[in-house]
């Protein structure tokens, strides 16, 4: 229920209430006061009935807030009963004059004022005007209300016996009878001695103006004339001295009892409400101002402050937030990327975790929670201190860091090896050259033609090895280069390197081509993986009859979709998931480097794009790829290299 929901509540309660006739209507006057006072939150108000000759008469206070000096308020009384309408005076304080008026004479009979803050309180001015007329409904009343239920059965001299003192005596609370004359203390309970650590007989001796604070005593006792002149008070706060030189701040609750002439008071030592009161204020005050999202939760995990960093950082409104468990804030939070935590988690002293939490809106951030237990000025727990922190940009670093360092320790490990393999693959078909010219200087020319040809099929093999360094190396360094490519025309171009190959025209060669798109791509690249992918569909095809290499390429506006199917001699099912491993080869039919398809591999990544394989052994291999169609990744560029064709 909200606040407002909660006011007109009180209202109809107080109508219903005045209706049936269970209390006074000076006692239904002091309610609607209380909850108007709350409602608004002013810290001083008072409702006064009006007499003939605008004679201020039976009033009623409350404070809800001490206040150093309370204004003048008799002349704005005067001026609402003459205007007949609600006005608001700003100078020190904020004034708001109600005036309750008698809908048949139009006369005034009645006042209520409230005084706030003049720049930190809005007043509700429609639930004001409810309250006025609820008010005057009770107003109206006010003559013509029959005694209360107890005072029915009680006769004058019946009433005449009743004796406070024993209720005064066992009453927790601090209760006093005071003479109004002279200020002393006629009766005092025994809280006081608890309370004060003076003797009943040592408080008798003196005023009770004698143990006032000194900066409470010009309102006290102003309060006081008050309630001399028959005035109610409620809530009023002052500070009484100890024994031990401290002071205590006590709430009072006080009226003159007219059959006897004396003050009866009873007040409620809220110190501790108080100091706690100002120290969370102050420590509310300063977490307003703190840059990190700030939280205070009860012992009980539910949500009692949120600064305003809180509301920027989760999307949730603060009313949303209090008083609602701490899982509105977490309750987001991914346990995929967390440790498994629950709230009870965070409700300990000196703690710290990460968590990935969802937003209001929907995005999902890395926050380092903190919290600490809050004590209050006895040392007693009283909350806990939340501090959150917003580390996504850490987390992301971090993130990209550890990538980094995968990555790094994966080049490392392929540098290791790329080395000792490089080295021994440069030097085996130099040594087999080295070790057939030294045949042929004794040899037969027979034998030299024979030792030619085995160098040849060596130096080849060198020269292979070297192009496909030559293109590791370019893929590793070189960067995108996007141009309009003619697919078609490519993958012809690519065919049309191997005429000379000894089963080129044995091996039927399928082109299907479908573009619906241009096509833009890093063109040296794609043709690496076209090379190297067709060039062992050749080499593995020749072995077998009826040889065949079936390459189809649909080009849409987002990818380039190919797949690059032969009927050669497959591959085993335990090699399909290395064949893109540096230097692995699957088969010994053909002594390749071990690079080109890791060079396919690694050439698909750098385009941002995917390649699978699927084969059966003697019965073939299907590659199926697909690579990003740049015109929709760089659009700038593209447009700009179109431009200049």
């Amino acid at each position: 229920m909200t606040k407002k929901d909660q006011f007109y509540n009180n209202l109809l309660r107080i109508q219903r209430l005045n209706s049936s006739g269970e209390a006074s209507p000076k006692e239904f006057m002091e309610s609607l006061l209380l909850y108007v006072l709350e409602y608004e939150q002013a810290f001083y108000g008072s409702i006064c009935k009006i007499e003939e000759g605008n004679d201020i008469v039976e009033c009623v206070s409350r404070f809800n807030k001490k206040i150093i000096t309370l204004p003048e308020i008799n002349n704005f009384v005067n001026r609402v009963v003459e205007e007949k309408k609600i006005i608001q005076e700003v100078d020190q304080y904020q004034l708001v004059g109600c005036p309750f008026i008698n809908d048949q004479t139009n006369e005034v009979f009645g006042v209520m004022v409230l005084i706030t803050a003049p720049k930190y309180v809005d007043i509700d001015m429609f639930a004001l005007e409810q309250a006025i007329l609820v008010g005057e409904g009770v107003m109206s009343n006010l003559q013509v209300k029959t005694p209360s239920k107890l005072r029915k059965q009680l006769d004058n001299s019946v009433q005449e016996k009743i004796s406070f003192k024993p209720f005064f005596t066992d009453s927790a609370n601090l209760c006093t009878v005071t003479d109004p004359d002279s200020g002393d203390f006629v009766y005092l309970n025994q809280a006081w001695v608890r309370t004060l650590g003076f003797s009943i007989e040592e408080l008798k001796s003196y005023p009770f103006v004698n143990w006032l604070h000194q900066d409470d005593i010009s309102e006290t006792i102003r309060v006081f004339q008050d309630v001399c002149e028959g005035k109610s008070i409620r809530s009023f706060i002052n500070r009484y001295r100890t024994k031990w030189g401290e002071y205590r701040y006590l709430e009072w609750d006080a009226s003159l009892i007219t059959e006897n002439g004396l003050i009866y008071g009873m007040a409620k030592d809220i110190t501790k409400q108080h100091e706690n009161h100002e120290k969370l204020f102050f420590q509310s005050t300063i977490l307003r101002g703190v840059q990190d999202s700030v939280l205070v939760i009860d012992l009980k995990g539910n949500v009692s402050f949120v600064n305003d960093a809180v509301i920027a950082l989760t999307g949730y409104p603060r009313t949303y937030l209090l008083g609602r468990p701490l899982d509105v804030i977490l309750k987001g939070f991914d346990r995929s990327k967390t440790l498994d935590v629950t709230v009870d988690d965070f409700l300990k002293d000196d703690n710290n975790i990460e968590l990935h939490i969802g937003t209001r809106n929907g995005i999902y951030i890395w926050v380092e929670v903190r919290t600490s237990i809050l004590y209050d000025v006895y040392g007693d727990a009283i909350g806990y201190l939340g501090i959150i922190k917003d580390i996504t940009p850490r987390k992301e670093y971090e993130d990209t860091l550890m990538k980094r360092n995968e990555a790094l320790s994966k080049a490392n490990k392929e540098l290791d090896n790329f080395v000792y393999r490089v080295s021994h693959d440069l030097r085996a078909p130099i040594t087999s050259a080295l070790g057939l010219i030294e045949l042929s200087m004794t040899a037969t020319p027979d034998e030299v033609k024979e030792y030619l040809m085995l160098q040849q099929r060596s130096l080849t093999k060198l020269d292979g090895f070297i192009h496909d360094i030559l293109n590791y190396s370019r893929n590793n360094r070189m960067e995108l280069r996007p141009t309009k490519v003619n697919i078609e025309e490519l993958l012809k171009s690519t065919i049309d390197q191997y005429k000379f190959i000894n089963n080129y025209a044995e091996t039927l060669i399928s082109i299907t081509v479908e573009a619906e798109n241009d096509l833009y791509c890093d063109e040296s690249r794609l043709a690496v993986i076209l090379n190297n992918i067709i060039s062992n569909a050749y080499k593995f095809t020749s072995f077998r009859p009826n040889a065949s290499i079936t390459i189809n390429a649909h080009v849409i506006s987002t990818d380039l979709i190919m797949k690059i199917s032969d009927n050669g001699i497959g591959i085993r099912e335990q090699h399909i998931k290395k064949i893109f491993d540096m230097f692995y080869r699957a088969t010994d039919v053909n002594n390749g480097s071990g690079l080109g398809l890791y060079i396919v591999h690694e050439a698909v990544k750098k385009l941002g794009g995917e390649i699978t394989v699927q084969s059966v052994l003697n019965h073939g291999t299907t590659f199926d790829i697909v690579i990003p169609n740049l015109w929709s990744i760089f659009p700038k560029e593209i447009k700009e290299e179109r431009a200049t064709n």
